[in-house]
């Protein structure tokens, strides 16, 4: 398969990747109820229950460096292979946990050191074979999230549902279709490694300086940490809180439509504004900036919307409104950052900011679960606003001084 039939070939290997992936990473939101309920004897809380997500997002971001840099020095394949053999096999074992610290090692530690080696790598991948179809691409790839988790949660939920032990079966079932899934990998994709201008591979230090010295990129990432800090939260508790706050609302029901609503609105939100920046970007490049900063200010209400729900119908408006916003958002980021960062050091960039993201977003999960003990999880909610309205002031800089110096131009693009 050669020159446009093997980009689209390649975005649909990493597609099926991603959406295993993040559907696999569901399976423990949707099931945390459950999984409360059949840990009750050991004196399971909501704080420890959210601190399995915790030290799993905290893994996941420190080790985005590793993976990134790993990428550009190893190859982009071999990372992306050994990260779907090593998290399937985590999920695997996550099913035969006996307790919270069984699930923070496997599901917690394992788990996230396999999942961080995927993004990375694809998305530089996807980058070097798409420059016009750019945000269109990594847009379809972005989608395998919503699919993943939606499926994910429905899978798991009715698992869950069917009684006690029902939940380590789709830990069971997703983690063998994963280590089939790496082996295809291994024989369907190229290795096409990114030729730099002195012959060089990067090194830590060349991908570091090459992303501090673009103020626009650093910028880029804060934001997305508020962002992820956000979504974390917002995805680890809003099935339980459905359980929890409206009356008849039972497990398996909660982990659909918490899920549905809002990556429904996101697939949309993202198709629809991946499109219209590859045609306004043809002659206004730093659209992608500023669609970054729109979709979070409209994140801001629609999340407090979610808080303030008063019946199920109505809490489920609201997240599908928050996902056409958190779709918008999510089809610019990948695509703006990339702007800003030579080629040659894209996974490592995005190892790195992804590092920081999720480190600081770790934070969500448990810091709600607190919250949900000791206030509310209607007030957990509500404070995710804050963050959001965060994520649109840190880029406002970035638009008004820094995009057009630090604004790389590749073949095929506009100038700023």
């Amino acid at each position: 398969m050669k020159g446009n039939a093997y980009k689209w070939w390649l975005l649909a290997l990493l597609f099926v990747t991603f959406f295993l992936e993040l559907g696999s990473r569901q399976l423990y939101n949707a099931a945390l109820q459950q999984i409360k309920v059949d840990f009750a004897h050991l004196g399971i809380t909501d704080t420890q229950l959210g601190v399995v997500g915790t030290v799993f997002s905290a893994v996941f971001g420190l080790c985005l460096v590793a993976s990134g840099l790993a990428a550009d020095l190893f190859g982009r394949k071999r990372v992306i292979v050994l990260g779907t053999a090593l998290f399937s096999l985590a999920i695997c074992v996550s099913g035969f946990a006996g307790g919270i610290v069984a699930l923070v090692v496997t599901y917690g530690v394992f788990n996230a050191m396999g999942q961080c080696c995927i993004a990375p790598p694809s998305y530089s991948l996807i980058s070097q074979y798409h420059v016009e179809t750019r945000a269109t691409a990594m847009g379809i790839f972005q989608s395998a999230v919503y699919l993943g988790v939606v499926l994910g949660s429905v899978f798991a939920g009715m698992l869950a549902e069917s009684g006690e032990g029902g939940w380590r079966i789709a830990f069971w079932l997703f983690g063998g279709v994963g280590v089939a899934w790496a082996i295809v990998m291994a024989f369907s994709l190229r290795e096409t490694p990114v030729a730099a201008k002195d012959g060089e591979k990067a090194t830590l230090k060349d991908a570091f300086l090459a992303l501090v010295k673009k103020p626009t990129a650093i910028m880029i990432a804060v934001a997305f940490g508020f962002y992820t800090y956000a979504s974390l939260g917002i995805r680890l508790w809003s099935a339980a809180f459905m359980v929890r706050e409206f009356e008849g609302v039972g497990l398996a029901r909660a982990a659909f439509h918490s899920v549905f609503w809002l990556n429904l609105g996101s697939f949309a939100g993202l198709m629809l504004t991946a499109r219209f920046m590859d045609w306004v970007g043809a002659k206004r490049p730093r659209i992608r900036l500023e669609v970054s900063a729109v979709g979070f200010l409209l994140c801001v209400l629609p999340v407090f919307w979610v808080s303030r729900a008063t019946g199920f119908a109505e809490c489920c408006a609201a997240l599908a409104v928050l996902g056409l916003a958190v779709g918008v958002y999510e089809a610019a980021h990948y695509p703006a950052m990339f702007d800003c960062i030579a080629p040659r050091y894209r996974s490592a960039a995005t190892g790195m900011t992804g590092a920081y993201a999720f480190f600081f977003g770790s934070l969500g999960p448990a810091v709600l679960g607190w919250m949900s003990e000791h206030l509310s999880m209607r007030a957990g909610f509500a404070s995710l606003s804050v963050f959001f309205l965060f994520g649109a002031l840190v880029l406002l800089p970035a638009l008004r001084w820094t995009f057009k110096r630090d604004y790389i131009f590749e073949e095929g693009a506009a100038r700023p």
